[in-house]
């Protein structure tokens, strides 16, 4: 069961969930360090997996903040 709540639009549906491989991280590129993504079912915007599902106990808020930030 997973605990996704997407932090653009606040729905719980996931359409898909994705693995990527990598290349070497790019500082300025913050979507070069990312290996899994979950586009949700609502809004269709693809969400890094770490912030649609909180890891290392982010806040929702948090999330928000960082994906208008970064992503």
């Amino acid at each position: 069961m997973s605990n996704f709540i997407c932090p653009s639009c606040l729905s719980y549906k996931i359409l898909t969930e994705k693995f990527i491989s990598i290349g070497l991280p790019n500082n300025n590129d913050p979507w070069s360090s990312i290996t899994q993504i979950i586009q949700c079912g609502n809004c269709k915007k693809n969400i890094p997996a770490h912030l649609g599902e909180r890891w290392n106990n982010l806040t929702l808020e948090s999330a928000r903040e960082e994906l208008k930030k970064y992503y």
